[in-house]
């Protein structure tokens, strides 16, 4: 509540925390006048009789209280909301909505709007729909198409409650089956980094730039996508693919077109110069999502990930552990080759087998079909002959999917099968057999693999793999490739995993690979972490085993080799800060070690650590880390300092999207479906996304990096951030969109004038308390209240104004207001005399 000059009033927030709106003394046309009026008229016994009344209304009373009669001739039939926009509490079959924009005719009747239809999670009727944009701001006749509905106003506490029948609620998971479509949009996807490292004797420089450009036309998708790395022995330039693609609903199908990943449910990846139809259709497809990438960089590491021969991701990780997500797989059958390269010139490899992740990729129904000339993207003088790939999946019952299929090029030709069954929610397995001959090296010869996934009692969850091969199998890249890589090519492949969380005991996660090769040599790979929460700290260990030479160029006499164990103790300080000691063990190498780390808020986050090294040489690093979520990109900064040298790191992402209106940054990388968003021309409004928030630009514009596929996706609008003076009409939108389509999504806003007018009469005199105020065409505005006091919701509309007062008699009152500034204040002060 606040007090202003006597007068006592609430202003509402336009924020969604559940709250009861107290009535406004003038806002919404009803006050504590009105409820004077209403008890008035019903209280007669308690004065003289009246001498004339407005349908019940004691006119006698209303001028003895100082109430114009005009206010009766208002509410002659029953309390109601006055005309125009108004803030309610909406109720939709008892679950409150909350703080809804709603709009009212001239006899006080609630308009269904499309956007209050939306707000309310109400089906919007067809002949809404087909009206297009321009049904969007139309009152439509939602009873007659749910006559069972039943709406409560109570204009008294700004209420609107609305019973409706079950069919009319709208199945936000379902969708409706009218999604978005089409749309023109061109995009930059870009992803920097530079790490400079220099000491005494030498100076290291290393960059990356990750580039995707594209453009969405009519449900067609076309993206490029190109690598660039520098450092001071060479320069490279990966160009990863280039590609249309198309979704076809009536066949649940997916087109592409250009360099693309062969797909299939048996046979690896391979890069094809082609075409290729694989099932797809309108089921959101989150290929990579289960696929995770573990491991442990001794200090600040490059980490670089290939699959088919491509480097599809390449990043710089901190010292400590890593987890790498939502990789850009080029198929979901090729193993992960993973190198991580330290600043002393270390170098670490291990793979992460197709066979662990393929529970991560769905098996769908339909026919895939490739044919392209397959290319050498590792540029070693391979072959490139066509080639031509088909397979088919089926579906076993209600939870198991066979696939069979056949690859074929010239002098080679494969076949394969693979059966895909989830038993239950608690254990599925996956088995999968290839064939193989090579009629240009004569050599004929198997794969097989089998995957399984259970979760076993005591919550303990299981995930096992193995995958043999005959030496006379062969993939076609091996077919294809003019190298004799016989002794190196893999002999067997072994995955195991295991976690289990208790409150009690913590959670702990183990994961082991092993690999052997026809040449005798193998190599492995273990990481296992666990984690606890205590009263007043966290307390973790990780162990992991380094594999692969390391290059001891520059740090002869130090061994980084053997398994590695990591102590780390956190303690949270109150907020979102926290302290962090280390103390780790690998190989001949031991160091302690702290940190303290920072989330000043959403977008901003920071970390100052020194390290130790024990033994001999002893040295110190000193290190920090910035990362900060800006309007237009996400940057990160770092400097890392020891005994021998000094590296500085950098790191800008983003995506920049061109369309009608102009062009416009976003923080995140754009996906297939995306659009943009705009909020009148109000800069800094902030929007949650399916993505993430964002903000809007000088011109009010925000990019949606990403939507969900035929799937409900909700964009808001926090209304906090918005300026006071501006009004947003319906401040949450939701939209189903369809993959390839362009969505440009505009919210109404209203730069409305709230003005606490001072009015007099000629004589100076304040205006008597209970006089109606009314506008054009005499509708009903307000009150004045003590003092003479009149508040105005939207002064900009209103240039003159009628008060009518209980004695009959009536003024005119002009408003001529100073220029109004944007002074953050919810209203401005002002004067007027009523003649």
């Amino acid at each position: 509540m606040s007090d202003i000059n006597g007068v006592t009033g609430t202003v509402r927030s336009r924020s969604r925390e559940k709250q009861t709106p107290q009535p406004l003394f003038s806002v919404n046309g009803l006050s504590l006048s009105v409820c004077v009026v209403m008890m008035s008229g019903v209280a007669t016994g308690s004065y003289a009789a009246p001498t004339s009344t407005i349908a019940g209304f004691d006119l006698a009373t209303l001028q003895a209280r100082g109430i114009s009669p005009s206010v009766a001739q208002y509410f002659r039939s029953a309390p109601r909301f006055s005309e125009g926009l108004r803030v309610v509490d909406l109720t939709v079959n008892g679950e409150r909505i909350g703080l809804t924009d709603a709009r009212f005719d001239s006899e006080g009747e609630l308009c269904f709007t499309r956007a209050l239809l939306e707000r309310a999670g109400l089906r919007v009727p067809s002949s809404v729909i087909d009206k297009g944009a321009d049904a969007d701001h139309a009152c439509h006749d939602f009873r007659a198409e749910y006559p069972k509905t039943v709406t409560t106003l109570r204009p008294g506490s700004e209420e609107v409650a609305l019973v409706v029948p079950t069919d009319a609620l709208h199945d936000g998971q379902r969708g409706s089956g009218s999604y978005a479509r089409g749309g023109t949009a061109a995009l930059l996807n870009y992803d920097i980094q530079a790490v400079n490292s220099h000491s005494r004797a030498d100076t290291n420089r290393y960059m990356s730039a990750s580039t995707e450009v594209g453009f969405n036309l009519g449900d067609w998708i076309a993206r490029s996508r190109q690598l660039y790395i520098a450092n001071d022995r060479n320069t490279t330039s990966e160009h990863l693919y280039a590609y249309a693609q198309r979704d076809f609903a009536p066949l649940a199908s997916t087109f592409q077109v250009g360099q693309v990943s062969g797909t299939s449910p048996v046979f690896g990846g391979v890069q094809l110069m082609g075409a290729q139809l694989f099932p797809d259709g309108i089921e959101n497809r989150a290929a990579n999502a289960g696929v995770l990438v573990e491991g442990q960089a001794l200090s600040q590491s490059r980490v670089e990930v290939r699959q088919s021969g491509a480097l599809i991701y390449t990043t710089v990780v901190p010292e400590g552990p890593f987890a790498l997500k939502n990789l850009p797989l080029l198929n979901g059958t090729s193993d992960l080759n993973v190198t991580v390269i330290d600043t002393r010139g270390g170098q670490r490899s291990f793979v992460v087998p197709a066979a662990s992740f393929r529970a991560a990729v769905p098996v769908k129904s339909g026919y895939a079909a490739s044919v392209g000339k397959i290319r050498d993207v590792e540029r070693r003088g391979a072959r490139e002959p066509l080639m031509a790939m088909g397979s088919g999946t089926w579906a076993v019952g209600r939870n198991s999917a066979l696939s069979a299929g056949v690859q074929a090029t010239e002098g080679y030709n494969s076949l394969g099968w693979a059966l895909d069954s989830n038993f239950s929610q608690r254990f599925s397995v996956g088995v999968r057999n290839n064939l193989s001959r090579d009629h240009s090296k004569k050599v004929q010869g198997a794969r097989s693999s089998i995957s399984v996934g259970a979760a076993l009692p005591w919550d303990v969850q299981m995930a096992l793999s193995a995958t043999t091969q005959t030496q006379g199998y062969r993939d076609v890249l091996d077919a294809v490739s003019r190298e004799g890589h016989e002794g190196s090519r893999f002999k067997n492949q072994y995955t195991a995993g295991f976690s289990w969380a208790d409150p009690l005991f913590g959670g702990f996660s183990i994961g082991y690979t092993r690999g052997s090769h026809f040449n005798s040599r193998t190599s492995e790979h273990v990481y296992g972490s666990w984690n606890k929460n205590f009263l007043y700290a966290n307390v973790g260990v990780t162990v992991d085993s380094q594999v692969g030479q390391s290059s001891q160029a520059k740090d002869k006499g130090r061994n980084d080799d053997g398994v590695g164990v990591r102590l780390q103790v956190s303690v949270p300080l109150g907020g979102d800060r926290s302290l962090s000691t280390y103390a780790r063990r690998q190989g001949l190498r031991s160091s302690i070690g702290t940190a303290y780390d920072e989330r000043v808020d959403e977008t901003l986050n920071y970390q100052v650590r020194s390290d130790h090294e024990l033994g001999e040489p002893a040295g110190n690093t000193l290190g920090a880390t910035l990362n900060t979520t800006s309007r237009y990109a996400q940057v990160g900064l770092g400097i890392n300092r020891d005994s021998y040298n000094t590296s500085y790191s950098g790191q800008v992402q983003g995506g920049v999207v061109a369309h009608s209106e102009g062009v416009t940054l976003s923080p995140y990388p754009v996906e297939d479906t995306f659009g943009v968003v705009s909020v009148g021309d109000i800069p800094g409004a902030r929007i949650t996304t399916p993505q993430g928030p964002v903000w809007t630009d000088p011109w009010g514009n925000a990019v949606i990096a990403a939507l969900p596929a035929y799937q409900t996706s909700q964009l808001e609008v926090e209304g906090k951030s918005l300026p006071k003076q501006v009004d947003i009409k319906n401040g949450t939108r939701t939209l189903e969109a369809g993959r390839g389509s362009f969505s440009q999504v505009n919210f109404d806003v209203v730069k409305v004038r709230r003005v606490l007018l001072r009015a007099t009469d000629s004589w100076g005199n304040p205006l008597p308390q209970g006089a109606a105020v009314l506008g054009a065409d005499n509708t009903f505005l307000t009150t004045v209240v003590s003092d003479g006091m009149i508040f105005l919701s939207n002064a900009d509309a209103l240039k003159t104004l009628k008060v009518s007062s209980s004695n009959a008699t009536s003024c005119v009152l002009k408003l001529d207001l100073a220029e109004q500034t944007n002074d953050g204040q919810f209203y401005e002060a002002a004067s007027a005399t009523c003649r």
